[in-house]
């Protein structure tokens, strides 16, 4: 079977990283986050939007543990679906801090 594939490549805020969300599912442990973004919709009104952040990879996850509330963030990651509830999240391979201008 051909790989498709689903990388993204996303910015914004951390958010709800101090919370109780560990899960595990056939690719393991997780711990799960989101990606606070705000932006301009293309109609112009104000947009918000709460991405699911899943971080298998130990060094991640104690990595994005140790940030703060709304860090600013840039994440490379694979476009996901859990197999029981369908909800879609980013499996999340590389995560830096943005650099503040």
């Amino acid at each position: 079977m051909e790989r498709l594939v689903n990388d993204v490549y996303l910015s914004g805020v951390l958010h709800f990283i101090k919370g109780d969300s560990t899960g595990e599912n056939r690719l393991g442990k997780y711990e799960e986050f989101s990606l606070k973004r705000e932006y301009h919709d293309m109609d112009g009104s104000n947009r918000v939007d709460f991405l699911r952040l899943r971080a298998f990879d130990p060094e991640i996850i104690q990595w994005m543990e140790k940030q703060e509330e709304n860090t600013p963030i840039w994440v490379a990651g694979e476009l996901r679906s859990s197999l029981g509830s369908g909800r879609i999240y980013v499996m999340v391979k590389k995560v830096q801090v943005l650099n503040q201008l």
